[in-house]
């Protein structure tokens, strides 16, 4: 039995982004994880992370992200119909939008911040991570 959508699964991918559990691995085959669970774990001990989610939805909703977004989960549940589609169907459908519509100067300002605070922390990518690749 199909489930009946109660709202649309707008920050699927917003979600993700700060906590990402994708291990990464660098050139030498370090698992970079490590690292991102390190930087996550300093995130939410300091309170750093909610404020990050907090400006990402700000930011987002100041741009007409949400907006766009809240009219692109109307359009695929009118188009497949309310009674026949599931909320696995409308966020395999919306997620990738959504991804892919972020704007590029919030993820460079997120990335960015990252950056500083980690820095603040005194937390160092290893010497295979692909930031300090970029920065050599």
């Amino acid at each position: 039995p199909r489930q009946r959508p109660r709202s649309c699964p707008l920050f699927a991918s917003v979600r993700g982004m700060a906590s990402s559990s994708t291990a990464a691995v660098g050139t030498a085959g370090i698992d970079l994880s490590v690292e991102q669970s390190t930087l996550n774990k300093v995130l939410v001990e300091s309170g750093e992370r909610a404020k990050l989610k907090e400006y990402i939805m700000s930011t987002l909703s100041e741009c007409g992200w949400r907006e766009e977004l809240k009219r692109h989960c109307v359009e695929v549940i009118q188009k497949r119909g309310v009674e026949r589609v599931t909320m696995e169907e409308i966020t395999s459908d919306i997620a990738p939008v959504a991804r892919a519509t972020v704007p590029d100067e919030l993820k460079t300002e997120l990335l960015n911040r990252l950056r500083l605070f980690a820095d603040a922390q005194g937390l160092e990518p290893s010497v295979n991570s692909r930031d300090v690749q970029e920065r050599r």
